[in-house]
């Protein structure tokens, strides 16, 4: 099924690993323009390479979005080149396995910039024009740890849920005026972190399986999943999910969140 996008423009915010990656894939072979952004200039470049060898347009934006003026700066270069129709926070910050009395302020700050603020930054920078031109897409990428979250790092749960309740006001701000802005909340996804926990985690407790027995093994002794799937999604399964949601086919899809998390409501019981 074709999307009905093709020659827009995509600014995707944490896209040089992961689901970010896999979704500015996805839509530039659906011939999106995508803006790839990452903090290490290696690994956006290498996603923007991967794209153009197969036949699609990209192109890298490197910044922090823990630092205000980085993403102003960001944001700015990003619309320099022309206006933007799709706008994806895919960012996250990778954060310590810390309960609730153990987490400094600056954390709960700083979590809130990275997963949270810089998106309001995004928006506040590109939707304007979206308005004006009455078509655009935001999509906020949050967790299924803000919906169930657990006695540790309460910092990133409390972060991903704001995203979701921004999209429902801003969605309600924008009324019908062509522009939607949904969140999709994503499961544990097998990307190459998930990958490397799950080998550290066999090789504490002494698991010999390898593939999928292993992950299984992992989600079900080690982690508790109640996931009825038993087993982490794919990054291009939450890569379609998204793309759909910022297609020309969810037009009628605005100021809700859709579950990519093999049914399970979160990550552990």
């Amino acid at each position: 099924m074709k999307l009905g996008i093709e020659g827009r423009r995509a600014l995707i915010a944490g896209s040089s690993s992961g689901v970010g990656a896999g979704i500015a894939a996805m839509l530039a072979g659906e011939g999106v323009e995508v803006l790839v952004h990452g903090r290490s200039t290696k690994n956006a470049e290498a996603v923007v390479e991967g794209i153009r060898a197969s036949g699609g347009r990209a192109s890298a934006l490197i910044g922090a979005l823990d630092v205000p003026r980085e993403v102003d700066r960001l944001a700015a270069e990003a619309l320099a080149t022309g206006p933007i129709d799709i706008l994806i926070n895919s960012a996250g910050a990778t954060v310590s396995a810390r309960s609730w009395f153990d987490v400094p302020m600056e954390s709960w700050q700083r979590q809130y910039q990275f997963s949270t603020l810089y998106a309001v930054q995004l928006i506040r920078a590109v939707v304007p024009s979206m308005r004006e031109r009455s078509w655009g897409r935001v999509l906020n990428i949050s967790s299924g740890a803000a919906f169930k979250p657990m006695a540790v790092h309460p910092e990133y749960s409390a972060a991903k849920l704001a995203l979701h309740t921004l999209a429902c006001s801003l969605s309600r701000e924008l009324g019908d005026c062509g522009v939607t802005v949904n969140t999709l909340i994503s499961g544990l996804v097998m990307t190459a972190n998930t990958q490397a926990l799950m080998r550290g985690a066999a090789q504490v407790h002494g698991f010999t399986e390898t593939g999928e027995a292993l992950e299984r093994r992992v989600l079900r002794e080690l982690w508790h999943s109640t996931m009825p799937l038993a087993r982490a999604g794919k990054v291009e399964e939450v890569a379609a999910a998204a793309c759909f949601l910022v297609s020309a086919h969810a037009a009628y899809i605005t100021g809700t969140s859709l579950r990519i998390d093999g049914g399970g409501a979160g990550y552990v019981n």
